[in-house]
């Protein structure tokens, strides 16, 4: 795939994660997914595997630091589904074609400025996996390669159906924190921060569209450089904006987990034993992205 091409699906899979409003009936990431495979100039994130002491906020965050956790739960869903379609490949004696690495994609309502400030749009994303030395072996035809992605996704939605239910419904409320008349009124101040930091845009929908023109047109020497210059300026603007609407999310949080008691009651009880059998079974680990 073209450098332009990454550069284009990156910005605009990051802008849609951070601008959009998920419903209740959808995934709570954006239908773009995960960004596809970075710039060569882009290192793997960070990571850690501590878990929170509660469980539920892996599902429930409320800030763009503990969406860090429902990130990595996202992605080991996704481990789980490669995992077992290339052991389904194997079986049959074929490889699947190369896909784009995994990444760690933030999540539309809830920017994570420590991270973005650190990293850029499209730095610091990847997951790191292993080495590995693989046997080339022929790509299967393409009804294996759909019989053995399908498997691989019942896998996946095996592990995500102890929380997702509940996870829907928690992301279908966020939006509630955008529309909080103090919330509006704070992100307008943000056009003027970023023009300060010598980004004129009218609004954070513009500033995305000049992240992408930007980053589109750096040259691979400089793509660092720009993408932190704007990563830091995005998370410098966007604070007091989140020291708003971060309380706003943690009431709703408190109001869903009483009206929801029962369903959390059962998952804070499943949810570590069932990460911990994926990943005895599948060979995965979960781990989440640290700035």
């Amino acid at each position: 795939m073209p450098r332009t091409t990454l550069v284009r699906a990156a910005l605009a899979a990051t802008a849609a994660l951070l601008l959009g409003a998920c419903s209740a009936t959808t995934e709570p990431t954006a239908a773009t997914g995960p960004v596809p495979g970075p710039p060569a100039t882009v290192s793997p994130a960070r990571v850690t595997h501590t878990l929170p002491d509660d469980p539920a906020l892996m599902v429930l965050p409320a800030t763009g630091a503990e969406s860090r956790w429902t990130q990595g739960l996202d992605v080991l869903g996704q481990q789980v589904a490669r995992s077992v379609a290339a052991d389904c490949a194997r079986e049959a004696g074929t490889g699947l074609p190369p896909e784009p690495p995994l990444a760690f994609v933030s999540y539309a309502e809830l920017p994570d400025l420590a991270y973005l400030g650190r990293h850029g749009f499209g730095h610091g994303t990847e997951v790191p996996v292993p080495a590995a030395s693989a046997t080339p072996v022929r790509t299967g035809s393409d009804a294996e390669i759909r019989r053995c992605r399908a498997r691989g996704e019942a896998a996946g939605e095996k592990v995500r159906e102890v929380y997702l239910p509940l996870q829907r419904l928690w992301f279908g409320e966020l939006s509630a924190s955008r529309r909080d008349p103090a919330a509006v009124r704070a992100l307008r101040t943000l056009s003027g921060c970023l023009a300060d930091k010598g980004y004129r845009v009218r609004d954070e929908e513009a500033f995305f569209a000049l992240v992408d023109r930007t980053m589109m047109n750096a040259s691979t020497a400089d793509y660092a450089r720009q993408d932190r210059a704007l990563g830091s300026a995005y998370a410098t603007c966007m604070r007091p904006v989140e020291a708003v609407r971060e309380p706003l999310r943690r009431t709703l949080r408190r109001q869903f987990l009483d009206r929801h008691a029962q369903e959390v009651r059962k998952l804070r009880a499943a949810l570590v034993p069932t990460v911990r059998d994926a990943e005895r079974t599948y060979g995965v680990r979960l781990m989440f992205p640290k700035p």
